[in-house]
């Protein structure tokens, strides 16, 4: 192919050769390739230029001239554009990642394209394409109006993304804030209004609204599809002029089709199909004599409808059950809008029984409710056992390392009290698993706390003498006395979950596992037991979140966890009508106190 090529391009092609990146030229204006380096050419698999020359790539589809204008339009601003492309050398699908820019002002139909395979999953690929081919125009706004994402076809249609270009699509100020409002509030929400386009031309667009999520941020943002109804409103209104008309393009439409006066609900018309499916009939005066509230199962429904389309003028896919001729009822989707038939301000509607869809959905789901009830119950167990099981584990190996290093300290009833101290671990770890495998009951409100009288101090006191087994060189400051009298009505194997929790992470949290300090305190009819540690701290805007399932604040990286332990001490601490709170800076430690009931009769210290 003989194309005059721009000096700049000539003297550049030794260098770009050299590239160990694809780059090409296309031409836009006549639409091909008018030069490549080697790793173009590899990328292409095409053995010279020549031959890649010959290959066709005219742009024939309506979306590809689509994105084309949007690449000249940014061009156009000194803009490039970068993006994922599929390319089809030999008919054989290929990922690249495109930077698109003009090459030369003096050139502006020479477009410049840098390529670098890249490895997508193929359902990705599928949603990028299929949202590229769509008609629909679909953009992607932060909750400041800024354009996030916009598809080809918003891209070319819709005002520039500078700004808030929500407001500049959307102009009037008051609709915008109710339309955000009630994304908010419903998840979603469908209206059809007035939108300035790009040439500053205002057209009527059906808009949808849903509120997400940003799946690159996190952040909250605006999911908007729209398309142009004004062929629609226009066919509206022919359907208004033309009555009989309308009849004849309802008879032939192969869906249940009826219209019904907005006010009285009298069956105004119906096509061959409803009056098949529904048992209507024509009366002497050739109007239909039933009423559209016969045809609902459930008035409330019929009433919800009404009020939707008398809002905002048209209703599609509302899900009602309906009765059939025989009275039988299923499920279907309306779609419906106002008309004006013969005068009369009347109710168009089309009726589409989804009873075998839903029956396949319901299926479905319940499916994959079981799968992901079965998939939660072994992420628990798994946590749980793995953070619980972990310190009477660590005090049976510590014993058992000291017998193995010095035997000979160990004889009579020293022996027997380590040999004890293994029994009781053991036995801890059988009433570790039988809590495991209560959680979910725990959880649910079917597990009732044995109560009983616990006394405090020495559930504490063996806690401390554990901990101290495992880590001898840590400091723990105990601030009570070894009479003290604190007993307070709970499950004594629980408690000691809790704060076997909390003695386990102060000591893990702490620099070299140095110091904790653990204090009971009285206040009025409360016990107050205080978990305190000097280490790594929690973020400020971390802590609210402490308490949910599987959550480890980010000061807490590379230190072991499941991010169970404290979900799981709350849901305790509740059962036995108390509270846990926690007070903490980063760098600097963390107080988790936690407040019980004591008994009502020996709410005094003795």
């Amino acid at each position: 192919m003989s194309t005059e090529l721009p000096p700049s391009l000539t003297a550049a092609m030794p260098l770009l050769e050299r590239l160990h990146l694809a780059v090409w030229f296309f031409d836009m204006r006549r639409q091909s390739i008018v030069w490549a380096n080697r790793q173009a050419l590899q990328l292409w698999d095409a053995a010279d230029l020549a031959s890649l020359q010959e290959r066709d790539f005219s742009i024939s589809s309506e979306v590809l001239r689509t994105r084309l204008a949007v690449y000249q339009a940014a061009f156009a601003e000194q803009r490039a554009v970068e993006e994922n492309w599929t390319l089809y050398p030999h008919g054989l699908p290929l990922q690249v990642r495109c930077h698109c820019a003009r090459f030369d002002n003096d050139w502006p139909e020479l477009m410049k394209v840098e390529a670098v395979p890249v490895s997508v999953d193929a359902d990705t690929v599928r949603s990028v394409e299929m949202l590229r081919h769509v008609r629909e125009m679909v953009s992607l706004y932060d909750d400041n109006g800024m354009v996030l994402q916009r598809n080809p076809a918003a891209a070319l249609a819709l005002p520039p993304s500078e700004g808030d270009a929500l407001l500049a699509s959307l102009p009037d100020p008051k609709l915008l804030a109710e339309l955000r409002l009630a994304a908010m509030e419903s998840r979603g929400v469908r209206r059809v209004v007035d939108v300035r386009l790009a040439d500053g031309s205002m057209v009527r667009h059906q808009v949808q609204l849903f509120r997400i999520r940003d799946p690159a941020t996190g952040e909250s943002a605006m999911l908007i599809s729209q398309h142009d109804v004004s062929d629609r409103e226009k066919l509206l209104q022919l359907q208004r002029e033309r009555s009989e008309e309308l009849q004849g393009i309802l008879d032939a439409l192969p869906l249940p089709m009826v219209i019904s006066e907005l006010a009285s609900e009298r069956i105004r018309y119906a096509n061959r199909l409803a009056i098949e499916r529904y048992g209507m009939w024509l009366g002497s005066s050739s109007e239909f004599t039933p009423t559209s509230a016969a045809l609902y199962e459930h008035a409330a429904e019929r009433k919800r409808f009404l009020e939707i389309l008398q809002q905002e003028g048209q209703v599609i896919d509302f899900h009602a059950v309906l009765r059939d001729r025989e009275q039988r009822p299923f499920d279907a989707s309306l779609t419906g809008c106002l008309i004006d038939y013969r005068g009369i301000p009347c109710v168009l509607a089309s009726i589409l029984d989804i009873s075998h869809i839903l029956q396949r959905e319901h299926a479905l789901e319940a499916t994959l409710q079981h799968e992901r009830e079965l998939a939660e119950m072994q992420r628990r167990f798994v946590s749980m056992v793995s953070h619980e099981y972990r310190t009477p584990l660590a005090v049976i190996d510590g014993i058992a390392q000291r017998l193995q290093r010095q035997p000979e300290l160990f004889h009579g009833e020293q022996l027997q009290g380590r040999a004890q101290r293994l029994r009781d671990m053991v036995k801890h770890m059988v009433s570790l698993a039988d809590s495991v495998l209560t959680l979910t009951r725990l959880e649910e409100g079917q597990l009732v706390v044995q109560q009983g009288p616990v006394r405090l101090v020495p559930l504490l006191a063996e806690l401390v003498e554990q901990s101290q087994d495992i880590h001898p060189d840590c400091q723990i400051e105990v601030s009570f006395a070894a009479d003290d009298v604190l007993i307070v009505d709970g499950d004594a194997e629980l408690l000691r979950v809790v704060f076997g929790n909390l003695i386990s992470n102060a000591i893990k949290y702490s620099p070299r596992w140095q110091r904790l300090a653990l204090r009971c305190t009285v206040a009025g009819r409360e016990v107050h037991v205080t978990v305190q540690d000097w280490g790594v701290g929690i973020p400020a805007d971390e802590q609210d979140k402490l308490f949910t399932r599987f959550f480890r604040a980010s000061t807490a990286l590379g230190i072991p966890g499941s991010g169970m332990g404290l979900a799981l001490v709350r849901e305790l601490v509740q059962r036995h009508g108390g509270s846990i709170a926690v007070d903490s800076s980063e760098d600097e430690g963390t107080r988790f106190t936690v407040r019980l009931p004591l008994l009502p009769a020996l709410d005094e210290r003795h």
